[in-house]
């Protein structure tokens, strides 16, 4: 074979050559284009294997610490403020004397009513005990007295009757005569009852009017005593002066106070509790407390009545054992408590759907997203409970789900593999 012809043979090699690995490029980009176009359609989303778990539901309530008993003295009656003892923070005891008003009025006020009441006991005694024996003898003696008197004008009216009916005297005289002994046979029978009432002694009538006396100015004597104890201040309750309310020298009307004291070594605080819980609420349970990083066990002591209108809550109350009272009345808490345990199929919020239809999910079924229609039980904790639709061990798109249509081809990017 000539040169030539060994020549065009080489270069039609050449070109088959270059035609073939032409043609594998392109086969090689076609393919690869294809695997992209697919690789691209397909939307990464996260997936994990559903699993029975236990939820707790807890409620977290907030409250404002208050004493255990508290109460407000002030002064029944006015005065100048003589003395304030005690300061914020001081410790009483039930029965102390917290505060004093200058009484120097109201003391003469009782030493009056004391006397009254010694004068109307000596008008009882006397009207009970009768006459003495010598104001007896005294009437006796004016009794007869009287009756003399009596009997002599007795005799001067007759021996005047008898010169008037001859004419010895002018009727004038007569009369005169007839009144002396009207006037003196009165005089000596007023002497005789007179007599009569000293001998017999007070009528029952009277001594029950001295004896009603008496009692007034004893009540009024009791009246003025309690008005002076009453320019006193003690402490009602056991506990710690929490406000100091007057100074000394001021005037204090009746009613004003002048301490708030409360009983701290217990607080209570009382909880706005909503109503659709406050079943699992008992008196007796344990409730955490928290004052900032400190925790304590609380007791509910106290579960109100009603609810209120304008919340919907009903008011729950902790008591907080404070020994040390270093936890303080209008401090903040927060309690925290366990309502109920539930075991189930919980799926996050972000992972349940429901555009004008019934809740639904996606599951990762062979590549692919499946559209899971869901019946939806309680929330906790950011998650649904799932009754019925999905099984444990199924796996659940749990984000990317958002971009879904059922039947869209997914890659698995995070979560768990199937």
């Amino acid at each position: 074979m000539d040169k030539s012809i060994r020549k065009s043979m080489g270069l039609l090699v050449l070109v088959s050559l270059a035609v073939m690995t032409t043609a594998c490029t392109n086969n090689h980009d076609m393919t690869s284009s294809a695997g992209s176009i697919a690789q691209a359609e397909a939307k990464f989303v996260e997936a994990h294997p559903i699993q029975l778990k236990s939820f707790q539901s807890t409620s977290e309530l907030s409250g404002t610490l208050a004493p255990m008993e508290e109460t407000t003295v002030s002064f029944e009656v006015a005065g100048e403020i003589k003395s304030l003892p005690y300061k914020e923070g001081d410790t009483v005891k039930k029965g102390d004397v917290l505060a004093r008003l200058h009484s120097t009025d109201y003391s003469l006020q009782l030493a009056l009513a004391n006397a009254n009441v010694h004068g109307a006991n000596a008008q009882l005694s006397k009207v009970k005990n009768g006459a003495r024996e010598q104001e007896v003898q005294q009437a006796k003696v004016a009794v007869e007295a009287k009756k003399i008197s009596r009997d002599q004008a007795q005799k001067d009216y007759q021996r005047m009757e008898q010169l008037y009916k001859s004419g010895a005297i002018s009727e004038t005289e007569f009369e005169s005569a007839k009144h002396a002994f009207e006037l003196a046979e009165k005089d000596y029978a007023q002497a005789q009852e007179t007599y009569s009432l000293v001998k017999a002694g007070a009528r029952t009538e009277d001594i029950s009017a001295t004896s009603a006396s008496y009692q007034g100015a004893m009540v009024t004597r009791d009246q003025a005593a309690a008005t002076l104890a009453k320019t006193e201040v003690k402490a009602p309750i056991q506990g710690t002066v929490l406000a100091k309310l007057a100074d000394v020298g001021q005037l204090a009307s009746p009613g004003a106070p002048v301490y708030r004291i409360g009983n701290i070594h217990q607080l209570k605080t009382i909880l706005p509790v909503p109503d659709k819980d406050i079943s699992s609420w008992k008196v007796g349970d344990e409730v955490e407390i928290r004052l900032y990083e400190e925790k304590r066990t609380g007791k509910v002591t106290n579960i109100y009545p009603a609810t209120n209108e304008q919340t919907g809550t009903i008011s729950v109350e902790v008591v907080i054992d404070n020994t040390k009272k270093d936890w303080f009345a209008g401090q903040v808490v927060t309690a925290k408590r366990t309502l109920s345990q539930k075991k189930g199929i919980f799926v996050p919020a972000e992972a349940v759907f429901s555009r004008g239809s019934e809740p639904y999910v996606f599951l990762l079924t062979d590549g692919k997203a499946t559209k899971t229609t869901v019946t939806i039980g309680q929330y906790v904790d950011n998650h649904f409970e799932v009754t019925s639709g999905l099984q444990a061990g199924s796996m659940l798109i749990t984000k990317g789900a958002d971009r879904l249509l059922n039947g869209d081809s997914v890659t698995v990017k995070g979560g768990n593999q199937p």
